[in-house]
Order: structure tokens, then C-alpha cells, then sequence
């Protein structure tokens, strides 16, 4: 029977402790450089996602901050879960646990889920390349599908869209397949007026390019530009067409043409100019 002495159970501790206390220093280096790294990545992130907004205001600002909020949000929960199961697993190595049965759980139960949430993944996705895209953002004006209204929540999964009458509409991010924006760029309205053939074009187009401008000075941030008379653009026996055009706020489309055609009325009946 062997007999242990003091010397070799000391020694015995001594090695133990040693380890222990490098296995701690090792452990708190490694959440150390974690709680760093994702610090300065999280800096990083912020400063790179809103370096745009400089030459932004009001509405559009509004708009684009909302977005790089949810887009900073994926990201850093996406860098957070991978620092943070590279730092688990150098903390069990740290401590002389073995962690590849933790990896092939971590594998089989990741595979189990991804089967199972195969259309929340599909979401998610979607909705990370709709904000990296940027293809739509809250406050603007969208047709997905059958819905069009304004964009009122833009989230990962879903995207919240409310109509001209106010019903809201959640629509899944992974089932959106073509978008039109109707808040970037020019929207050009057309209206076409039918008059009598008998009406002189220069006259009819002089009284229109009135109202039109009147609708400028009225309502300055539905009108973006002034309508303006295009010309005649259809000529029967019956009737003869002179079309209007402007620029105007893809949300204020009804409300100008109720306004604009109330006034063309007037205008029409003023001048004695008759419609078809």
C-alpha cells in the first residue's frame, strides 16, 4: 500500500491551486476581451449606421433613424451570440472541460429549431435585407401586393402597413415579393379633362395653368410642383382632352384631385368654357 507523505500532498494541492488560479486568469482575460470586443464593435456599428443621417431632417430623418435602430438591433444581437459562443467555448477550454458534446448538442438542437422555424427564418431574413436595402421605411408610401398605405412599423419579422382608411395590415417580411415605393423619387399626377370641341386649347390652357398654380401657393407641401397644362392630348367630334400634370405628395393624391377638379369647375364656369 503506498503511502502518500506531506511533502507530495502539498505539492499535490500546490499544483492543483496553480492551475486553478491559471484557469481563472485565463477565464477572465477571455470575458474581458469579450465585454471589449463587443463594446467597440458596438461603437463601431452605431457610428458606420448613422454616418447618413447628417444630411437628413424632418420626416426622412425620422424615418432612416427608425430603420438603423432595428438594423443596429439584428446586428448586434447577431455579433453578441457569436462573441459570446466563441468566449463559452474558450472559457471550458480554459477550465479543461471538453466542449465538443457540447457542440454536437448545440449542432443537432440548432438543426432541430432551423426545421421547425423554417418560415420565421425566412422572415427574419427577408426583413434584414429590406432594412440593408433599404427598400421602404416608416413613414413612407408602399404598395406589397394588394395593400397600399403608409409603412407604420418596420420590424424584423413583419412589416405594418396602414391604408388610407386606417385599417392596419401585418404582412409577413418572407412573403413580400415586389414593392413599390411611392416616397422615393418624382410622383407625377396626371388629370385629364374633356371639354367641348368647340373650346379654344390656348384659352382652356391658360384658365388650368391658373388653378394649377393656385394649387401650388395653396397647399405647398401636397403640390411639390405646379400643375401645368400638357396640351390636347385626345381630339374626336364629340369632345376634345386637355391633360394637367404636377408633382404632388404620394399621400395627398385624393385630397389634391377633389381639391384641383373643384376648382377647374369654377374656373371652366367662369370663363365659360364648356365641358364635353
Amino acid at each position: 500500500m503506498r503511502i502518500f507523505s506531506i511533502d507530495n500532498l502539498t505539492h499535490f494541492w500546490q499544483s492543483h491551486v496553480d492551475n486553478a488560479l491559471i484557469a481563472t486568469v485565463k477565464i477572465v482575460v477571455i470575458i474581458s476581451a469579450y465585454i471589449i470586443a463587443r463594446f467597440l464593435l458596438s461603437r463601431v456599428t452605431k457610428g458606420v449606421l448613422s454616418s447618413g443621417l447628417a444630411k437628413l431632417s424632418g420626416d426622412i430623418l425620422q424615418a432612416r433613424k427608425a430603420r438603423l435602430r432595428a438594423l443596429r438591433s439584428v446586428l448586434m444581437s447577431t455579433v453578441s451570440f457569436a462573441l459570446g459562443f466563441v468566449a463559452v467555448i474558450m472559457i471550458l477550454q480554459a477550465a479543461s472541460i471538453d466542449a465538443i458534446p457540447l457542440l454536437t448538442t448545440a449542432s443537432v438542437a440548432g438543426l432541430a429549431i432551423g426545421f421547425g422555424a423554417q418560415k420565421l427564418v425566412r422572415d427574419v431574413i427577408s426583413g434584414f435585407f429590406i432594412l440593408m436595402e433599404d427598400q421602404y421605411g416608416v413613414g413612407d408610401f408602399v404598395t406589397i401586393g394588394a395593400v397600399t398605405g403608409m409603412v407604420d412599423d418596420l420590424e424584423m419579422r413583419t412589416t405594418r402597413i396602414r391604408d388610407a382608411s386606417g385599417k392596419l395590415y401585418v404582412i409577413s417580411n418572407g412573403d413580400i415579393s415586389q414593392v413599390c415605393n411611392h416616397s422615393r423619387g418624382r410622383l407625377t399626377m396626371s388629370v385629364d379633362y374633356s371639354l367641348a370641341p368647340s373650346s379654344e386649347p390656348d384659352k382652356v390652357c391658360s384658365v388650368l395653368n391658373e388653378v394649377g398654380e393656385s394649387m401650388a401657393e395653396d397647399f405647398p407641401n401636397e403640390v411639390k410642383e405646379a400643375f401645368k397644362c400638357e396640351g390636347l392630348v385626345q381630339l374626336t367630334a364629340a369632345s376634345m382632352v386637355i391633360r394637367l400634370t404636377g408633382v404632388v405628395s404620394p399621400t395627398a393624391q385624393d385630397m389634391v384631385r377633389i381639391q384641383l377638379n373643384g376648382r377647374i369647375r369654377e374656373a371652366l364656369a367662369k370663363n365659360e368654357i364648356a365641358l364635353a
